[in-house]
């Protein structure tokens, strides 16, 4: 014979806790305008910039033909290599240097980059 529910059945309560890590968020290893220190990039970025771009966007792990055929990629390298290193700043910020001071930018992650080992 079945037994006549009485109560319904009780609640499972899962508490999840996270613990809020404050990241210390870094400088570029260079300023914007330090072209000067790496004649190299620099040259390459102010007389063919596609090419830096290139070199940029293989090095940090994406292809040439993101490089090449993204309008944005530019500003989606310097927004990647910004946040996987901790380095201050914003989204905005990097749009509006992208914008105004692209190669600078471009030539500043290079630096960043070789300060990286990469």
């Amino acid at each position: 014979m079945a037994q006549v529910v009485t109560a319904q059945p009780g609640m499972q309560t899962t508490v999840v806790v996270q613990q809020s890590g404050t990241v210390a968020y870094r400088d570029w290893n260079s300023s914007l305008f330090s072209c000067f220190d790496d004649i190299g990039s620099c040259l390459i970025g102010f007389l063919c910039p596609c090419i830096l771009t290139i070199q940029v966007s293989q090095r940090m792990g994406e292809g040439c033909c993101f490089a090449c055929c993204c309008q944005g990629a530019p500003l989606a390298l310097r927004a990647k290599l910004r946040t996987e290193q901790h380095i201050q700043g914003s989204l905005c910020n990097d749009a509006i240097i992208m914008n105004f001071c692209g190669v600078c930018a471009m030539c500043q992650m290079s630096r960043e980059l070789n300060a990286l080992g990469r």
